[in-house]
């Protein structure tokens, strides 16, 4: 029969017929000489049969534990960004806007010259412009694209180009990730000297009045006549020379002087739709 090496019984029987060999070998008569070693060999077989009974019972065991099933683990998911501190102040006083930026620097001609509050602009300073937040308001910027941040300080206005809402300098666009690729989507909030977010000072707010951009022109008949409709349509035209990033001297045309920024908005939507054939695209700022 063959040997099976999973049964239990084969193996108890095989145990028995190597105890039975002993047996034979130790049957016959000797000598005294060799009366010791034969007493040796039958403890050993006497005590063979309580080994193997051990060893089988102890291979049934065996046998019949249930396998283990193997622990499989799962790595843990990535911890999501760590939500903001805790402030005293809700999120309806902090000021927030999503929208596109830009950068300025050393290569547009703008170092050296005076930002919109007087300020001599460095490109390595960490500031920004913004159209209507209050000049020394500290804004935390968050690029969306990259998630760095970095906290700046508004010293100018700015950007008059559309679709932009934010210009920063040449060394938070560096911070923020966005200086080899030129813009970037942003989100900023206000914050205070701790870069913890703030409401911004509602003192701070008035003062400085809004008006209504309409264009940035250059030949001066366009500038005539549209400056004409406007103040005819809307209110008082105002004409703001300024320099573009590419040396261009332009007149930028501006309607109104409004106290607050409800009733700049009201204008602007006005002259949004009297002038939508002309594809002019108004937005507000800060007269300073």
């Amino acid at each position: 029969m063959d040997f099976n090496a999973l049964c239990t019984q084969n193996w108890s029987r095989h145990f028995s017929i190597w105890i039975e060999d002993i047996q034979v070998v130790c049957h016959p008569v000797v000598t005294a000489p060799f009366q010791i070693q034969v007493n040796v060999l039958r403890k050993a077989r006497s005590l063979s049969r309580y080994t193997a009974m051990v060893v089988v019972l102890l291979f049934s065991l065996h046998c019949t534990r249930p396998q283990a099933t193997p622990v499989v683990t799962v790595p843990e998911a990535e911890a999501p960004e760590a939500a903001d501190e805790p402030n005293e102040h809700s999120d309806a006083k902090v000021y927030t806007e999503t929208g596109e930026a830009s950068w300025y620097g050393a290569g547009d001609g703008f170092t050296g010259r005076a930002t919109a509050n007087g300020e001599t602009f460095d490109p390595m300073d960490l500031t920004c412009a913004h159209r209507t937040l209050p000049f020394g308001t500290k804004l935390e910027v968050r690029n969306l694209d990259t998630g760095k941040r970095a906290i700046l300080r508004v010293n100018d206005r700015g950007p008059f180009i559309r679709g932009r809402m934010l210009d920063v300098s040449e060394k938070a666009a560096k911070e923020l990730g966005m200086h080899g690729r030129g813009t970037s989507r942003v989100r900023i909030r206000s914050v205070d000297t701790k870069g913890k977010p703030a409401p911004i000072d509602p003192a701070a707010m008035v003062g400085d009045a809004y008006t209504v951009q309409v264009a940035a022109l250059t030949d001066p008949a366009n500038i005539a006549r549209i400056s004409k409709e406007l103040q005819s349509a809307v209110g008082p035209v105002n004409l703001v020379e300024a320099r573009t990033r590419g040396g261009v001297t332009v007149k930028r045309v501006r309607v109104g002087s409004y106290a607050t920024q409800d009733e700049a908005q009201k204008a602007s939507d006005l002259i949004s739709k009297l002038f939508r054939d002309r594809g002019l695209e108004p937005f507000i700022t800060r007269e300073n």
